[in-house]
């Protein structure tokens, strides 16, 4: 059954409810001491209303939850730039995941993840092999780099990239007897997460913060890249669990596979079973 407008408007106003809860209530500000560090399980709903209501419900749960819940529980200064990573969140994973099943690309193998992970690594160690100092063309600061410092960093991201995917070969070990392995591509649903903190997430809030708080970008960036890791992976993971609990109701995701059936089909009887 297609979801009619008064169940996703309706959806809607739960994921916003529970967004503030997990983003007001149920989240560490200022993680390890750090201003423009938290850590929240919010961004979940945001990415699940965004594959499961569709990209306008998606960005309509992440603009409204943010703004609301900074109004009515504010944790600190309230500034509406802030909103935009909040936005995009619920926006981009079901654009991205639409463009990824749409090439196929992903079908069996995490493949755009692996060569962006890849990339990442590599040029990360080819900066790191070559540079000593850090500069911060914004604040005119150059961050001095030990060489202990260096091959640490090196390789804390080979470990975490590898780790990333093997986590989701993992889940997708667990997920495939479920029915949402049929319903949804799990390998494009983890990258669409992935990509959409990556690309447009973290980018656009340590902007905003350098902007708004005169906070060192560079310092901002890489912080939040490195909490972007466990944040993504954890929020993927709570997403296809919400996405599996979702096919019990009677009405199709927006980005369920359109040849999936809803209804299950009532197993044939072999007539030397039928009692006389």
């Amino acid at each position: 059954m297609k979801m009619s407008l008064l169940y996703k408007i309706s959806f809607s106003s739960l994921m916003i409810a529970i967004f503030i809860i997990l983003s007001r209530f149920l989240s560490i500000p200022y993680f390890g001491g750090v201003p423009f560090l938290k850590l929240s399980l919010a961004s979940s709903v945001v990415a699940f209303s965004s594959f499961y209501l569709g990209p306008i419900f998606g960005l309509i749960v992440g603009t409204f939850g943010d703004i609301i819940g900074a109004l009515a529980f504010p944790q600190g200064e309230f500034n509406i730039l802030f909103t935009i990573a909040s936005s995009l969140g619920g926006l981009m994973p079901y654009l991205i995941y639409k463009i990824l099943t749409k090439t196929k690309v992903e079908v069996k193998y995490p493949v755009v993840l692996s060569v962006i992970l890849a990339a990442l690594s590599i040029g990360l160690t080819i900066f790191l092999g070559l540079n000593d100092q850090l500069p911060s063309y914004y604040s005119g600061r150059i961050y001095h780099l030990e060489p202990w410092v260096r091959i640490t960093l090196i390789v804390a991201i080979w470990v975490i990239s590898i780790a990333f995917i093997s986590g989701i070969f993992i889940v997708k070990y667990k997920f495939n007897k479920n029915k949402l392995n049929n319903s949804y591509n799990i390998t494009s649903i983890i990258t669409s997460v992935f990509l959409t903190y990556f690309l447009f997430k973290i980018p656009i809030s340590s902007l905003v913060f350098t902007f708004v708080y005169q906070i060192d970008f560079v310092l901002v960036y890489t912080c939040r890249n490195l909490l972007g890791f466990f944040d993504s992976f954890t929020d993927a993971l709570i997403v296809l669990v919400a996405l599996s609990l979702s096919l019990k109701f009677p009405v199709r995701g927006a980005a369920m596979n359109k040849d999936i059936s809803l209804i299950e089909k009532p197993k044939k009887i072999s007539e030397d079973k039928i009692p006389e």
